[in-house]
């Protein structure tokens, strides 16, 4: 579920090891927030979790060396009972928790200082104020953290400057007074290591999560576009990419009789066709160097000499169709049924660009591309159609047969040749 994805997001590993009350309490308020919101909540939990317990041991351990201390008990008492309950305020009505809380607290180690003398270090707990807020608030409520530091501050100097005598008798022995100033000073240091410790986790995990999007992003960039393509937009996003090829060749190929084959599949089925049919023609693209542009329907464009220029574009290409055909027919032996396309190919100058602002988009202008369009339309099943331009750079390591004079719209009467592997 998403609401388990996200609250797994905002705590760390060892949460989940904890007994199942202390996880109810950890998790209250995360489900339904956003992943920040959840972070904080946490951080908020898990620090009023650890005072909680600390005024537990407080008010057990004051009982236990002399019951004169039932004052410092009920006070200790009273600061873990807030301590406790300030996760259910913080979800609620944060801001106003952030300076009741920190009024009431504040005010309760101050009584609790007067009441066990300075020498105890209690006062010391007020100085985790800061460190306990700021990763709760956030830098944008930084003046929240700033105000409950001046309260904590001006509450220890009172405590350090009026507190000196012990309103408890018993407080009054040296062996209390050490004992307790050991225990401020090892609570105040754990606390400030786990509050690290979380605080650090936290920007740990933003970072991850940061990395993590920042690479989905790479990715999906370097699908979209040629590898130099998508370089050059990092280094410059609103610079125009338009660029002149003077020796590419373009390859279009059409599955045949792919209408009448689509009404009779399901959905489901009918893309799976094409995927699998493309992909394979992806890894072979890939194989001989070449970029696909696009596909369009079940028609299927590659070209060789952009958007860098590379050596013999004609021969790759003419490599990538023999093999496309040596594909389906594979394809065709295990499916049962035969599946066929046209393939027409041409070579000359091009312009190749990046168009769009939305969805960008990588693609050739031409007449080279219209030309090497008309020879996949005007071709036929299982054939390769060569214009004489492909036919002139690919002499001698292939073999021809004539077609002789085709008529097509837009270009007249243009000699085409079919493309056949030298024997």
């Amino acid at each position: 579920m998403k609401g388990d994805a996200e609250v797994t997001a905002a705590q760390p590993e060892f949460a989940y090891r904890l007994p199942r009350f202390v996880k109810c309490y950890l998790n209250f308020g995360l489900e339904g927030k956003v992943r920040r919101e959840q972070r904080r909540q946490f951080m908020c939990n898990a620090i009023m979790l650890i005072y909680t317990i600390a005024s537990i041991v407080h008010v057990v351990a004051f009982l236990s060396i002399d019951s004169s201390l039932w004052p410092a008990s009920v006070t200790a008492f009273t600061i873990g009972f807030v301590f406790l309950i300030s996760p259910f305020l913080y979800s609620a009505i944060p801001d106003l928790t952030v300076l009741g809380w920190s009024s009431v607290i504040g005010g309760l180690f101050t009584l609790q200082t007067f009441l066990i003398g300075n020498q105890s270090g209690m006062y010391l707990y007020m100085l985790l104020t800061p460190i306990l807020w700021l990763p709760i608030l956030g830098a944008e409520r930084v003046w929240r953290v700033a105000l409950v530091t001046f309260g904590a501050i001006l509450l220890i100097l009172i405590c350090l400057n009026y507190a000196d005598d012990p309103w408890l008798a018993v407080a009054n022995y040296p062996a209390f007074a050490r004992g307790m100033q050991v225990s401020a000073v090892a609570w105040t240091a754990g606390s400030m290591l786990i509050i690290g410790y979380l605080a650090f986790f936290r920007a740990e995990t933003a970072e991850d999560a940061l990395e993590a999007e920042h690479a989905r992003s790479e990715a999906l960039l370097y699908n979209l576009l040629p590898t130099e393509i998508a370089a050059r937009l990092k280094d410059a996003p609103n610079q125009t990419i338009a660029d002149n090829l003077d020796h590419t060749a373009i390859l279009f190929a059409d599955i045949v009789n792919f209408t009448p084959r689509s009404a009779r599949m399901a959905p489901n089925d009918l893309v799976s066709f094409l995927n699998r049919i493309f992909s394979t023609f992806d890894e072979l693209a890939a194989k001989h160097g070449l970029e696909k542009i696009k596909t369009i329907g079940d028609a299927y464009m590659v070209a060789a000499g952009l958007p860098q220029p590379v050596d013999r574009p004609v021969h790759r290409i003419a490599k990538m169709a023999f093999d496309m055909l040596a594909t389906l027919r594979a394809l065709s032996d295990e499916l049962g049924e035969e599946i066929e396309i046209r393939i027409g190919l041409h070579t000359g100058p091009v312009v190749a660009g990046v168009i769009g602002h939305q969805k960008l988009f990588y693609d050739v202008w031409g007449d080279t591309v219209n030309t090497a369009s008309r020879m996949e339309s005007h071709g036929v099943p299982g054939r390769i159609q060569v214009t004489a331009a492909a036919k002139s750079e690919l002499e001698g390591d292939y073999t021809f047969e004539p077609r002789g004079t085709v008529i097509i719209k837009g270009m007249g009467e243009v000699k085409t040749w079919w493309l056949l592997q030298k024997t």
